[in-house]
């Protein structure tokens, strides 16, 4: 549902981008800069640089409690065996049909505390579904999603960039770990994790700091990057988008993230039976890479047809600059899934040629 833009929430960083001139767009009932100057500008700047990304309209909850790794191994399809204190994961949360509630990162302070940070069309819906499946576990969920700003510090150039703003070893801070610094004194949640393909951190912190923090780490000399060069970043590194790649019609095996779905012997999980048959046998339709032969570009929910029949749809697309050219993702009939394909892509009532290719399109990490 199209909410007005009045009705929209603000980010504590409205301002700051209205007087940076960002363009402004309702995205999952948020106000939100789709982009500066320029979305290829911004796009490359992070591929050849830095860029600073608002992403407080995301969720961050904090899970605790002498049972949460109980209840998380029961509502999420990983298996946290894998982490330790100081390190997050990246799951999803699936009904019992096995499609996706939400894709999500959770890290771990210890054994009895854990932050989450949820998409933002889904807080409520997430929020909700894990107060209900709580039962007589010892575990409290606090929603800290409107009291605390996220930012994404991405680019090649990251780490000396933001070095000298920080109190710790950013060297030492692997893949997925995470820890708890100051940004020039201010404290904060740092995570060196991300969406754009390229190395960089997750920041959390509490609202008061929140402009100041964005203006230094601006004043490193990243570009602020809105939420257009966000989504060309994510999808040329294939990452999935929920309500596109993964949603409640989609499983994570139909959407390539398999190695998601963990046997986790002895313990039961929301969905497990019927992933683990997926991830086993397979899947009727999968997620396959999309190239545009012809000119033209790929949009969502455009259908892929093969010999005239109808085999899937497209589920994000668009132009790649860094590749210079259109890419896609599509959900294909299992059958028609191997590189080098030939297929049709529906564009405005005309059929297009594309072919199925590997992916990612791009990756730095």
């Amino acid at each position: 549902m199209n909410t007005k833009l009045t009705d929209n929430r603000k980010t504590p960083l409205y301002e700051t981008h209205l007087n940076r001139g960002a363009r402004m767009v309702s995205f999952a009932g948020w106000m939100m800069p789709v982009q500066y100057e320029s979305i290829i500008k911004e796009h490359e700047a992070v591929r050849s640089n830095a860029g600073v990304f608002d992403i407080s309209h995301m969720g961050e909850f904090i899970l605790e409690g002498k049972d949460v790794i109980d209840f998380l191994q029961y509502v999420m399809i990983n298996d946290l065996n894998l982490l330790e204190p100081s390190k997050g994961q990246y799951s999803c949360m699936c009904y019992e049909n096995g499609t996706v509630i939400d894709d999500l990162v959770y890290y771990e302070e210890n054994l009895e505390r854990f932050r989450m940070i949820v998409n933002a069309g889904n807080i409520e819906k997430d929020f909700q579904w894990l107060k209900d499946h709580i039962g007589k576990k010892d575990v409290k969920i606090t929603n800290l999603s409107e009291k605390r700003t996220r930012v994404a510090f991405q680019g090649p150039n990251a780490d000396e960039l933001l070095q000298p703003l920080v109190d710790v070893d950013l060297s030492k801070i692997n893949r997925f770990y995470f820890v708890h610094c100051t940004i020039k004194n201010n404290p904060v949640f740092l995570a060196r994790t991300g969406y754009t393909g390229e190395r960089g951190f997750e920041i959390s912190f509490e609202n008061v700091f929140a402009e100041k923090i964005w203006n230094d780490l601006i004043e490193t000399g990243a570009m602020p990057v809105g939420l257009g060069a966000r989504d060309s970043l994510r999808l040329e590194a294939c990452y999935s988008l929920y309500g596109h790649e993964i949603s409640d019609s989609i499983t994570p095996v139909e959407a390539g993230l398999f190695w998601l779905v963990k046997p986790k012997e002895g313990i039961d999980y929301i969905g497990k039976e019927v992933l683990l048959k997926q991830k086993s046998e397979g899947t009727e339709r999968i997620l396959v890479g999309l190239n545009l032969i012809d000119k033209g570009i790929i949009r969502e929910k455009y259908k892929i047809f093969k010999d005239g029949n109808d085999i899937g749809f497209v589920t994000s697309g668009g132009y790649s600059p860094t590749l210079k050219k259109t890419i896609g993702l599509g959900l294909v009939k299992n059958q028609y899934k191997k590189v080098g394909t030939e297929i049709k892509i529906e564009i405005r009532n005309k059929l297009l040629r594309g072919e199925i290719t590997t992916t990612p399109f791009y990756r730095n990490v």
